[in-house]
């Protein structure tokens, strides 16, 4: 459970990392969604139909009936004459921005040199009980807001667009009356020219029926197109296309419609399912043979006229009938590789595993500790702490913070500083807590530290020599007294010891401690964790790549989602992360008495980090209690050794303790504030930014109290 934890843990910090990036630009970007919601507003007021940027503000054309019937005029247009009943579902989401248009899109292009135009004739709105309400044609194309007012209503116009295709531009306008939410219908009487175009060897009608983004919003679609008995051709092929299908149901009728051959359309909500890549409605009629321009007669000259097409136009027709059949067995072949992959993926990561193993002497301990109650050894603060969550695939990597006041403690305790307040009377924060440095000195004869009493202290740690080595660096100007809050500034502005100081307490401890104490094989003890870790998030790389942008993309493409073929390969990568970061926690290069030595530390985090120790009714000694505090500071667990401290502070009598006692430093509400303050101030002068506040954030181990754990 832990590792599924790590794995959202690790994607949202990734999340954190491209927003914080990119903070600026997206607060713009959402005042902006807000604002154009609250308001109304859609993504049609901005050339981008079919989307909304308020999900109760929308305008669907929801029922289409469309009737078309071929011509063949004299006067050299092969028009087309249609008549649809079109019906819009207007739900504005404010009565404050009601709707006062609507419009129906008028696919136009070149087809072989001959542009495809329409001529709008009447518009009437159909009103629940029958009643016509005709509109008026208005020459004026309506687009500021002081063009609409009462006298714009019940107009419609012809947006002829640019002319230049690929524009597309051509569309019916209908300004109505301001509509909250309402259903509406009309209908709309147009001719379409050269739709028919006439080869040497054949003929072809191309109706495009319906096209763009708002046609995910039809429930029901019904069309005829009617042919003339006169020029119905009696060889043809006829070809539908669009929905997910590829290819659309109809029927043929001689006797449906009297003097005219019947093509019958009638699709329902099961059938108007698209993919992005085809989402149109299409009919084409392909006439060969003898009567092969029977409607074609008048028809104008294009670029090929004169050339045969016929096999051309069949096999380009079957190709788009076909395309859905053909990307289905694409897609079911990659699905099954995928899946094929996906095996061997699994399969590959267990056995470079093993291969690591085999490769590496990865000792495990001898006796795992549920709770192990006293310290195994005075080791170094910082290097216990790394110790403990070695193998804890969620700390890797975690700033120190609370390691920090781990060694001021451990120095306070050693009698080398003492941490007193400014003023009696004032509280325990940065501004007031004082660390002074003890004098000191060293007798090389017998290589020991004495006080200036003459007493011996005990040697410091790698890390508290560090420290301190940082403290004397600081405090000399102040006659070796020096508050947090001004120690915090030196360290901010001496941006080159810092960072020299952050590298050596990352690696000395470890280096000094592990290898030269006999916990690790060697300095390179955690290579192998390095390397299952790198393959670990090369893999987790290629899941949201594969999760996210492959499934992205593909989802504009005929292959679209491929059955879930991406799906499977990116939670296959996101499996192989997790597996290879859960092993790598256990691939520390540990000699036997190191594993044997992590799980005592180990255990002691349960114990300290447990109820347990509150209830403790044995442990009187208070030198333990000290180290407890200590290293469950280093362990961002020190609230629960505090109050388990007041528990038993009579008992212990702890104002014998310079870090114990009622009236020291710990026991101050500040006391976890500023102590991940100034680690937070130590890593990020390290950087070569600045840090002089506070920081929030919570320790790794748990716990309750004011810290925040």
């Amino acid at each position: 459970m832990k590792y599924i934890k790590f794995f959202f843990r690790s994607l949202i910090k990734f999340l954190k990392t491209v927003i914080s990036r990119c903070l600026g630009y997206l607060f713009v970007l959402f005042f902006f969604i807000f604002s154009f919601w609250a308001e109304g507003y859609t993504w049609e007021d901005f050339g981008l139909d079919g989307f909304s940027l308020n999900p109760n503000d929308y305008c669907n054309l929801t029922d289409v009936e469309y009737t078309a019937i071929l011509r063949d005029n004299i006067d050299g247009k092969a028009n087309v004459e249609i008549t649809e009943y079109l019906t819009f579902d207007v739900h504005a989401a404010s009565r404050n921005n009601t709707f006062k248009e609507i419009w129906r899109e008028l696919p136009e292009e070149y087809v072989d040199g001959l542009r495809v135009t329409y001529d709008v004739k009447s518009v009437t709105q159909i009103l629940d009980d029958g009643t016509e309400v005709p509109y008026k044609e208005t020459s004026k194309m309506y687009w500021e807001d002081e063009d609409f007012t009462t006298s714009s209503t019940y107009r419609w116009h012809h947006s002829k667009g640019s002319g230049s295709y690929p524009d597309n531009d051509e569309s019916l306008l209908i300004y109505i009356p301001w509509t909250y939410r309402e259903k509406m219908t009309f209908k709309i009487v147009y001719s379409m020219n050269n739709a028919a175009l006439k080869y040497n060897d054949c003929s072809e009608l191309y109706l495009s029926l319906y096209s763009g983004n708002t046609i995910t919003k039809l429930k029901s679609y019904k069309a005829q197109i009617l042919i003339p008995n006169s020029i119905m051709p009696s060889t043809y092929k006829a070809y539908t296309f669009g929905t997910s299908n590829s290819r659309l149901p109809y029927f043929e009728s001689k006797i449906l419609n009297t003097g005219y051959h019947t093509f019958l359309i009638d699709l329902d909500k099961s059938d108007l399912k698209f993919n992005y890549h085809n989402r149109y409605l299409e009919f084409c009629l392909l006439a060969y043979g003898k009567d092969k321009h029977i409607f074609t007669k008048y028809a104008p000259n294009n670029w090929y006229t004169e050339d045969n097409v016929l096999e051309e136009c069949i096999a380009e027709n079957e190709y788009y009938e076909s395309q859905n059949r053909k990307y289905n067995t694409y897609k079911s072949l990659l699905l099954i590789s995928s899946i094929i992959i996906s095996a061997l993926i699994i399969n590959n990561t267990i056995s470079k595993y093993r291969k690591t193993k085999e490769k590496y002497n990865l000792c495990e301990p001898e006796f795992d500790y549920e709770y192990f109650r006293d310290i195994p050894s005075d080791l170094d603060p910082i290097f216990a702490s790394e110790l403990v969550f070695m193998k804890d695939p969620l700390d890797e990597n975690k700033e120190k913070q609370e390691e920090y006041a781990a060694i001021l403690l451990s120095l306070v305790r050693k009698k080398y500083v003492t941490i007193t307040k400014t003023g009696a009377n004032k509280e325990w924060d940065k501004l007031n807590t004082l660390i002074s440095l003890e004098p000191i000195s060293i007798d090389i004869s017998q290589n020991t530290i004495n006080d200036n009493t003459g007493a011996v202290l005990e040697p410091l740690t790698t890390s508290e020599r560090l420290y301190l080595e940082l403290l004397e660096r600081h405090a000399k100007a102040y006659n070796n007294s020096i508050t947090i809050h001004t120690l915090q500034n030196h360290i901010n502005n001496d941006y080159q010891y810092t960072n020299a100081f952050v590298k050596d307490i990352e690696k000395k401890p470890a280096l000094e401690n592990g290898v030269m104490q006999g916990y690790f094989q060697d300095v390179n003890y955690d290579a192998p964790k390095k390397e299952l870790n790198k393959k670990a998030k090369t893999s987790l790389t290629w899941g949201i790549i594969l999760l996210i942008l492959v499934n992205v993309v593909s989802y504009f493409t005929p292959m679209a989602l491929s059955f879930g073929a991406y799906t499977i390969l990116g939670v296959i990568c996101i499996w192989k992360y997790i597996y290879l970061t859960s092993k790598a926690s256990n691939s520390v290069l540990f000699t036997q008495y190191g594993a044997n030595e992590q799980a005592k530390w180990y255990g002691l985090y349960n114990f300290l980090n447990s109820d347990t120790l509150i209830n403790e009714k044995e442990v009187h000694d208070l030198p333990l209690w000290e180290k407890y505090l200590i290293y469950a500071t280093a362990f961002g667990i020190s609230e629960k050794v505090i109050k388990a401290i007041k528990v038993h502070a009579v008992e212990l009598n702890i104002d014998n303790s310079p870090i114990l006692n009622h009236h020291c430093y710990i026991h101050s509400s500040n006391f976890h504030t500023t102590s991940r303050a100034f680690g937070h101030s130590i890593h990020t002068s390290s950087r070569g930014g600045f840090s002089g506040h506070g920081y929030g954030g919570g320790g790794r181990g748990g716990g309750g109290g004011g810290g925040g754990h």
